[in-house]
């Protein structure tokens, strides 16, 4: 990995959300969910989002800003496997605006998705990525994330 400056680094900045963030973070999370066409309510949302940040044993909810603008978001959950060695993260979202995408922000932020994993002693990351984006796919490919030879399933409760 490069630790070479990049332009933007003086201007981006990671930082974890708080319930003050909620109500500007809501709108980004609502338009990635429609990019991904992943159903959501803005209720059930705010309740996983609120739980993120009032447990941190749930994992972590991190803006990203750049120029003190939104410019997207990560979350990372802590899950658990035997096949892993216990913990694990997991990239359940990242989202860029498309205002402030092309310019590295992504890669720069699985980086720090990366050192919160360390920080937190995770030996492993999973990530979700939608079977049509094919361009987020090829960046993780170039980063070492690989297909796992398992397909993950998926029954809501209740």
């Amino acid at each position: 990995m490069s630790t070479a400056h990049r332009p933007f680094d003086d201007m981006l900045h990671f930082k974890p959300a708080t319930r003050t963030d909620l109500a500007a973070l809501l709108p980004v999370v609502r338009q990635f969910h429609a990019d991904e066409q992943i159903a959501s309510d803005d209720e059930g949302v705010r309740a996983a989002l609120e739980s993120l940040i009032d447990d941190a044993r749930n994992g972590r909810l991190v803006l990203i800003e750049r120029d003190g603008e939104l410019a997207g978001y990560f979350v990372v959950g802590f899950c658990f496997s035997l096949e892993f060695g216990g913990r694990f993260g997991l990239l359940d979202e990242l989202y860029v605006l498309p205002a402030h995408r092309g310019g590295g922000i992504g890669k720069r932020a699985l980086d720090e998705v990366e050192a919160l994993c360390i920080a937190e002693g995770l030996r492993v990351v999973r990530l979700e990525v939608s079977d049509g984006n094919d361009h987020a796919r090829e960046i993780y490919r170039r980063r070492g994330y690989a297909m796992h030879p398992r397909r993950l399933m998926t029954k809501r409760l209740g």
